[in-house]
This record gives C-alpha cells, sequence and structure tokens, in this order.
C-alpha cells in the first residue's frame, strides 16, 4: 500500500502480510491509525495536488520512520503467530471483539 509522507512529499510503499500471506497493510492501519493524530486516509484533494495515488497519510518524516523502525518486528510477530496456527494452535487465542487483533 502507498503511503504519503506529507512533510517531504515522498510517496512510500509499505507491506504488511497477514497470517494467511494475504496483504494485510490497509486493514492495519485501519485497526491501529485511525484514530491516531497524524495519520490518516488519504484525502482527494491531496491526491490530486500531490499526484499521489497513496491511499493514507502520515504527516511527519519522524512519525514515518518511528513506524517503519518497527515494520520488521510487526511481520516477524505476525509470522509467528502463522507457525503456530499452522502447528495447531487455536486461532481463538488472537481473536478480540471478534477480530484477529494481529489482523
Amino acid at each position: 500500500m502507498k503511503v504519503l509522507i506529507r512533510e517531504t512529499l515522498r510517496t512510500v510503499d509499505v507491506n504488511i502480510y497477514g497470517t494467511d500471506g494475504r496483504q494485510c497493510t490497509k486493514e492495519y492501519f485501519e485497526s491501529y491509525f485511525s484514530d491516531v493524530d497524524g495519520v490518516y486516509p488519504t484525502l482527494e484533494a491531496e491526491k490530486e495536488e500531490f499526484s499521489t495515488d497513496a491511499e493514507w497519510v502520515i504527516i511527519t518524516e519522524r512519525d514515518f520512520r518511528e513506524f517503519a523502525d518497527f515494520i520488521e518486528e510487526i511481520q516477524m510477530t505476525i509470522d509467528l503467530v502463522e507457525k503456530k496456527l499452522e502447528t495447531g494452535e487455536s486461532k481463538s487465542d488472537y481473536i478480540f471483539q471478534k477480530k484477529c487483533f494481529l489482523i
């Protein structure tokens, strides 16, 4: 998924994959960033003004860097859960309010 770093007007690709191997970056952002200041779905006006096809905006480079520093750990955690599910661990261990809290 494409993300616009508004401070630098740089569009970057962010890819997070779920336990089913499907890209779930958009769902991850919706679940974890929907109520976070400085991160929001790209407005149509921004797409036009900045000539971007980014689906989400992170306002500052610093905030993007902090998030980017954890992407590897996020993906490793999801991959670890995938292995546990493959060995028979119950998916219900990862469900909260009827949703998989790891995506």
